[in-house]
């Protein structure tokens, strides 16, 4: 009694600790994700109310430049403004006359200016110099101080070339900004300069230390934690307008949300603990009753019945199967015939094909994935000889003599469907005299596409091994001879050494992007963000990525003096890449000191690249499928210059993505012209 007693405690201890372990998996396993979530879902409403008080505040912005330049055309238009300056303006006229126009406004400083010379001004000092250099509103800095200026001519006769110029001090701007939005402002000017702002100076000190321009960025200053992003405000020239958004309540709510999550977790895990110990107790009593009438039933005791009763559905049913166990044979034989159809299904849910065969090889029994091997019903190959159902290939053996020893594998080359194909086959004897007239038994799969992906695998790996091993050997001879003789050479010699170490780097870069784009778009995961960006930009970062290269070559790169000012819809660092590479390959297959032309045309909808090379141009037999991958037009015998040929399939890809067209032609008398296209954005009505 005292060992049975013990092992009753050790399967209720057992029961529990299983039972807790379960309960605590369960809180960690719904937790940790609903933490998770709760903070990914904060992070999304704070980016959210951030971009939403972003576009706030470039509608109040534009709003506040229409009423500066509101209040520059009413004061220009005033008549006895006109009447002063027509009859001499004498300062101590105008002055408290554009006094009081600016305590009826919100405006900071009025200026009057004649023939390019200032008149009169009120409020703070300006620059004299902004008479006659002014056409438009722009911000302008004097004195580290911004201010936003808006100039208008005099419309009264008599006034001659007279302007009047009105201005409004940015930290004004945008503490009008900050009541409206509840956001803080930062304007810099350059760099890193901060010409206004709406923190204090202690604030602004911590903010800028840990400040950036990556957009969302969490900056920590004083008691708050901020998050930053630039203001789309359109073109302000070196000008830069960032929101601060105040998140610190977000992030509160967030912890409290957290603790309350741990509580009721915490809650759960205590009654799961005490409904382990009750199942526990509800389990092992029934359990020893029955391990009791089992022990009977081992000793040969089949009068006595195996129930018992129990309020746990398992072991209710647990003692019913015993019982029927014992009084149904019929019971155990539907068992196996379950079981045996169940086999013969999993046999036909597998990749592989089975086969049995008699001792002259004929087919006994075959699962139905055949039909994916020979294209034929699977019924009508029994009875059939291996050999009248796969073909040898050209040049080998029949069928049945390549089949491997037992326990052994082999591939085997066949003709099916009127096409060779590869076939992995395993064998194996079957020894049971049950089995009847089948004495073999053999495992069949497809493996031709398998061979095919690894022949491909072998070339493109070969092909990354040549492609990094140039690059890589011309870097380590430069770097070998930068330690060896450093202190021996000029800088001249120097300078062409550091000029070949950033060729390289180009290069590796360059081939890295394109691997990586590659895979991309093998893997299904390619996608542009194609957004309103200005051509110019896009050129500007191409022509100076590539500048090194031209340089090494002695190569001139003529582009439209002109430089486009228009947008184009495009992934910017994308369409970078698609310029890279196009230079990249017109620079390869350009002579020494040559020109290469970088064409622009502006279509009705879309603007038009050319890039002209002075090369031996495209080989016809290249041409067909010069855009796809793998394919380099060089000759074969030099493999020096054969790459993997993944430039221009990535150019393909991201121009089509981006909604353009992409080709080449061969130029008259010599070299190749690459051409894409950018759909062009629309510009808005004035």
């Amino acid at each position: 009694m005292m060992s049975r007693s013990l092992k009753s405690r050790r399967f209720a201890v057992q029961l529990v600790l299983v039972f807790l372990l379960f309960t605590l998996g369960s809180v960690i396993l719904l937790g940790f994700p609903a933490a998770w979530l709760l903070e990914r879902q904060t992070n999304t409403q704070m980016q959210a109310l951030m971009d939403q008080s972003l576009l706030t505040t470039s509608a109040l912005f534009e709003n506040q430049l229409i009423q500066v330049n509101d209040f520059a055309v009413l004061l220009a238009e005033r008549p006895t403004l006109n009447s002063l300056v027509s009859e001499g303006g004498a300062d101590e006229a105008l002055t408290p006359y554009l006094a009081d126009f600016i305590g009826q406004t919100d405006l900071d400083a009025v200026m009057i200016c004649s023939e390019g010379q200032l008149l009169a001004q009120a409020g703070p000092t300006l620059d004299p110099d902004l008479c006659g250099s002014l056409s438009a509103a722009a911000l302008f800095d004097f004195q580290n101080q911004a201010w936003l200026l808006s100039p208008a001519a005099l419309g009264g006769t008599g006034s001659g070339d007279a302007e009047v110029i009105v201005g409004q001090q940015a930290s004004t701007l945008l503490k009008g900004l900050t009541t409206q939005t509840g956001m803080e402002y930062l304007l810099l000017h350059g760099a890193d300069t901060v010409v206004a702002a709406t923190l204090e100076d202690q604030l602004l000190s911590q903010i800028m230390d840990a400040f950036s321009e990556l957009p969302y960025q969490k900056l920590a200053a004083g008691p708050g934690t901020y998050l930053q992003k630039q203001v789309d405000l359109g073109d302000l020239g070196e000008y830069r307008l960032f929101g601060l958004l105040d998140i610190d309540p977000y992030l509160a709510r967030n912890r409290q949300f957290r603790l309350w999550i741990l509580a009721a977790l915490a809650g759960v895990s205590l009654l799961g603990a005490g409904v382990a110990v009750v199942v526990a107790r509800g389990i092992s009593q029934p359990l020893n009753k029955l391990a009791r009438s089992a022990g009977a039933l081992r000793e040969g005791d089949l009068e006595t019945p195996l129930t018992t009763p129990s309020q746990v559905w398992e072991i209710h049913q647990l003692s019913n199967t015993l019982e029927d166990a014992r009084v149904s044979l019929k019971y155990t034989l539907d068992q196996l015939r379950q079981e045996k159809l169940w086999i013969e299904n999993l046999m036909n849910a597998m990749v592989e094909s089975t086969l049995t065969v008699d001792d002259h090889l004929r087919i006994t029994y075959v699962s139905q994935p055949i039909h994916k091997i020979v294209g034929q019903d699977p019924t009508a190959l029994l009875g059939k000889h291996l050999d009248e159902v796969f073909y040898p290939a050209t040049g080998e053996n029949l069928f049945s003599q390549q089949l491997p020893d037992d326990n052994q594998s082999r591939r085997i080359p066949v003709v099916l469907q009127g096409q060779e194909s590869l076939l992995a086959v395993t064998t194996s004897t079957i020894l049971p005299a049950e089995s009847g007239n089948a004495t073999r038994a053999l495992m069949i799969r497809d493996v031709t596409d398998e061979e095919r992906v690894h022949r491909l695998v072998g070339e493109f790996m070969a092909n990354i091994t040549h492609e990094f091993r140039t690059p890589l050997s011309a870097l380590a001879a430069s770097v070998e001879l930068l330690v060896d003789e450093l202190p021996d050479l000029s800088k001249a010699e120097i300078g062409q050494l550091v000029q070949a170490l950033n060729i390289g780097v180009i290069d590796l870069q360059s081939l890295i992007d394109n691997l990586i784009e590659a895979a991309s778009i093998e893997a299904g995961r390619f996608k542009v963000n194609p957004k309103a960006v200005p051509l110019s930009a896009v050129l500007a970062d191409a022509e100076k990525t590539m500048q090194p290269l031209l340089q090494k070559k002695g190569l001139q790169l003529h582009t439209s003096k002109s430089k486009p000012s228009f947008l184009v819809k495009a992934d910017q660092r994308r369409s970078v890449q698609v310029l890279v590479n196009l230079l990249s390959n017109a620079i390869k297959h350009s002579p020494d000191g040559g020109t290469i032309n970088l064409r622009i045309v502006l279509l009705d909808d879309a603007v038009l690249l050319e890039i002209q090379d002075e090369g031996p141009g495209v080989q016809p037999e290249f041409q067909e499928r010069l855009f796809k991958r793998f394919t380099s037009p060089q000759a074969a015998q030099d493999i020096s210059a054969v790459g993997m040929g993944l430039g221009l399939s990535v150019v393909k890809a991201v121009v089509e993505a981006q909604g353009g067209r992409v080709g080449f032609r061969n130029h008259e008398p010599g070299g190749a012209v690459f051409w894409f296209t950018l759909p062009v954005v629309p510009e808005a009505p004035a």
